[in-house]
């Protein structure tokens, strides 16, 4: 966990360059992510369609190997009524008989709607398609102007990302959802402590917990009043060389 923190540190250093750099870009930055999130969510929805297809085939298999097996199963067993000995073998029989009917009947229920639920399917497959073609499409164009636009800060934008991309693999995931929940609220994330305050809404931290935090790094630490991730003021980060790697 004591990674964990330096880590973040490294991230919060990291989305201020970024930060710094999408506010000379306006608001192409969050439009391109809005954008991929976008392509992200109807290439899973797509996905998700896919998969109905692939299972609801996969049940119609099921369901013609299943009847065949059945109708031979029902084919001897009513051979066999002719040759039984008495009542209580013919009814057990017959018994078995209506069992296998009421399977054939489910099974051959899943035949007679598959070819609905397959064109349903596919007309809903289309439509995903053609949202997702046209998502993909305006994520490409805001990219290109993006880049365009960037100019000689598209080098440096790329770094950071990079960079950015690097430090979220060491992260726990559970501490990348925190950290980008507070990311909607503050840009600042993490921030160290300042004479024992907050440096990003300037409260006083406890002196207990300030401490607490100098010597027990294995444990994340927030701001009561503003909930900032919040790491010791001697954890220094230079973002060059963590850009640099």
């Amino acid at each position: 966990m004591s990674q964990q923190i330096t880590f973040l540190a490294r991230l919060a250093a990291v989305d201020t360059q970024l930060d710094e750099l999408h506010d000379e870009l306006g608001d192409l930055p969050a439009e391109v992510k809005a954008l991929e999130q976008e392509v992200r969510d109807r290439t899973l929805a797509y996905e998700k369609t896919l998969q109905a297809l692939k299972g609801l085939d996969e049940a119609r298999g099921v369901a013609n190997v299943t009847l065949a097996e059945l109708s031979d199963k029902e084919q001897k067993l009513t051979q066999q009524q002719f040759q039984v000995k008495n009542n209580r073998e013919f009814d057990a029989i017959t018994h078995e008989v209506e069992h296998i009917k009421q399977q054939r009947s489910t099974h051959e229920e899943v035949l007679r709607t598959s070819g609905v639920k397959e064109e349903n399917l596919r007309a809903i497959l289309d439509q995903q398609q053609s949202e997702l073609n046209a998502a993909a499409s305006r994520l490409a164009e805001k990219e290109k102007e993006l880049e365009h636009l960037s100019g000689d800060h598209n080098e440096e934008l790329k770094k950071y990302l990079v960079a950015r991309k690097s430090l979220l693999a060491n992260i726990d995931d559970t501490l990348q959802t925190e950290y980008e929940r507070i990311r909607t609220f503050h840009r600042e994330a993490a921030v160290p402590l300042r004479r024992n305050s907050c440096s990003g809404c300037y409260s006083a931290i406890p002196s207990q917990r300030v401490m607490e935090m100098k010597y027990n790094r294995e444990k994340i630490y927030t701001c009561e009043n503003c909930g900032r991730i919040l790491f010791p003021e001697d954890l220094t980060v230079d973002v060059d060389s963590v850009v640099e790697g």
